[in-house]
């Protein structure tokens, strides 16, 4: 007996395998951008609560089963982690139907171990998002498999400029990618709690120092992007010699701050090969 998904008339546009946080980012960005509309969605996950929240605040149904959700996909969406992905791979070999485009999210699996896993070269968009895509703020990298074409990236841009901002690289640099953007949101968070720790051992109450920090940071970014200026610059602009940032800047440039940070950035890239 056909299920209900497999034998629909009309194949579903985009398929989630994985309703976890990144997957929600990218559903609102697509609802939001009138990319596609939630009855062309479904998304496929072990976890009933995601499943019940994707219907319930995003409109869009769920199976738990990724073989019968991947069956009619034109595009499918690998969001699952990468302990899960061969697994999920493996359920998906031989079940996909017309060569769908697929989109992955999955750390650390290039273009081929994902073609190798499936017994085929489908046609491929690796990405490396990040999690300011929650916000519609994300910085993500993709790539382009070989069988994967022009349409293809054109349509997948297009869904990861929905949750902010995307930039297509050679495959060979997404785990330098990885290591700037994808886990980029961390080390900024990282500044902040030293910053809010700052804040408290000065007296400050926490709302402030959390008000005033987090407006901060936001707003030197967007002001480098407002102004196109290079940091180093806005960075002088605010730097007066035997004032209170240069007597704080100095503390940083004693302690080697830039060399730790490109240092851990590094590190990050190499744990990005060895997962390759």
């Amino acid at each position: 007996m056909k299920s209900e998904i497999t034998s629909r008339k009309s194949p579903t546009k985009i398929v989630f395998i994985g309703a976890g946080n990144m997957a929600e980012a990218m559903a609102r960005g697509i609802l939001a951008s009138n990319i596609y509309r939630p009855g062309d969605m479904l998304a496929a996950d072990i976890d009933k609560s995601r499943l019940a929240f994707f219907r319930r605040k995003l409109g869009i149904k769920g199976l738990a089963d990724n073989k019968k959700a991947a069956a009619t996909a034109e595009i499918i969406v690998l969001a699952v982690k990468p302990q899960q992905a061969p697994q999920v791979l493996d359920d998906l070999r031989g079940n996909l139907q017309g060569n769908p485009l697929l989109i992955s999210i999955v750390t650390g699996f290039s273009v081929k171990k994902i073609a190798d896993a499936l017994a085929m070269p489908p046609r491929i968009i690796r990405v490396v998002p990040n999690t300011p895509a929650l916000a519609g703020t994300g910085a993500s990298a993709y790539c382009r498999g070989r069988a994967a074409t022009a349409r293809d990236e054109k349509l997948a841009a297009r869904i990861l400029n929905s949750i902010g901002v995307a930039v297509r690289l050679d495959e060979p640099l997404m785990n330098a990618a990885t290591a700037l953007s994808g886990s980029g949101p961390a080390y900024t968070l990282y500044l902040i709690e030293a910053l809010l720790e700052a804040g408290r051992q000065m007296g400050l109450p926490d709302g402030a120092a959390r008000l005033l920090t987090i407006a901060t940071v936001g707003g030197t970014a967007c002001l480098q992007v407002k102004t196109g200026l290079p940091a180093e610059e806005l960075r002088r602009r605010v730097t007066s010699r035997g004032g209170t940032t240069a007597a704080a800047v100095k503390i940083l440039d004693r302690a080697g701050t830039r060399r730790t940070i490109i240092a851990a950035v590094k590190a990050a890239h190499r744990r990005a090969q060895e997962l390759s």
